[in-house]
């Protein structure tokens, strides 16, 4: 009974191995499917499936990026002058950019390829359009949904990654590790920011209160 046992446990070893077959059907006299090894490849678990949706957190990660960085150049101009604003939004922008290639990293070192023709998730408001519009408390406000909004789609992945079929604990690790502590931060500086300038703007003149918070920008970043 032991030995039907270890054997079937081998057999099913063998019957996994798809590279293996592949490359001794490639090399059989006789080579089987025009000599391809389509089974060797580094995928496993759920990254097949899960592949899409870590696609589509690529290119929100870079739209975010590009929305901070035109945030940043609009309250960097000689207009504005707000070098606080533009340090703030400057250096989301470097974060969000610099997650969407690790994350391109990650997907290619799990054997998959990156198609940045898949659209985010989650959609944006009409206002989203009017960046060069916003006024300081307004840009703080949108940062605000930007990051929860990365913040959500994170999770959401991380769920999938713990809830598929194929459990999948090395990509809910990698979101885990890179991005829902990262972006938990973020959130929490930003709802804080607003809370602050909102009470700022209460208090005293509402051009001296920009102009303190933005030097209280300068000196925190």
């Amino acid at each position: 009974m032991l030995f039907f046992g270890v054997l079937s446990i081998f057999l099913l070893t063998a019957s996994a191995e798809y590279c293996y077959s592949d490359i001794e059907n490639a090399c059989s006299p006789i080579p089987k499917n025009n000599g391809q090894i389509i089974n060797c490849h580094a995928q496993y678990g759920a990254i097949e499936s899960l592949q899409a949706d870590l696609q589509a957190f690529v290119t929100a990660n870079i739209e975010t990026s590009f929305e901070f960085l035109l945030m940043s150049t609009h309250f960097g101009n000689y207009e504005a002058h707000r070098d606080g604003f533009k340090g703030l939004y400057r250096k989301l922008s470097d974060q969000s950019w610099a997650d969407a290639i690790d994350l391109i990293k990650y997907i290619t070192k799990r054997g998959g390829r990156m198609d940045l023709n898949q659209l985010p998730h989650f959609k944006k408001s009409a206002k989203d359009g009017k960046i060069l519009e916003l006024t300081e408390m307004n840009s703080l406000a949108k940062a605000l949904d930007s990051e929860k909004q990365l913040a959500n789609e994170a999770l959401n992945i991380h769920a999938q990654a713990l809830h598929h079929t194929k459990q999948d604990a090395a990509i809910a690790h990698y979101i885990e590790e890179h991005f829902t502590e990262s972006l938990t931060d973020r959130v929490r500086d930003l709802a804080g920011y607003s809370n602050d300038l909102k009470n700022l703007l209460q208090d005293r003149d509402p051009s001296v209160s920009i102009f303190l918070f933005d030097e209280y920008l300068q000196k925190v970043l």
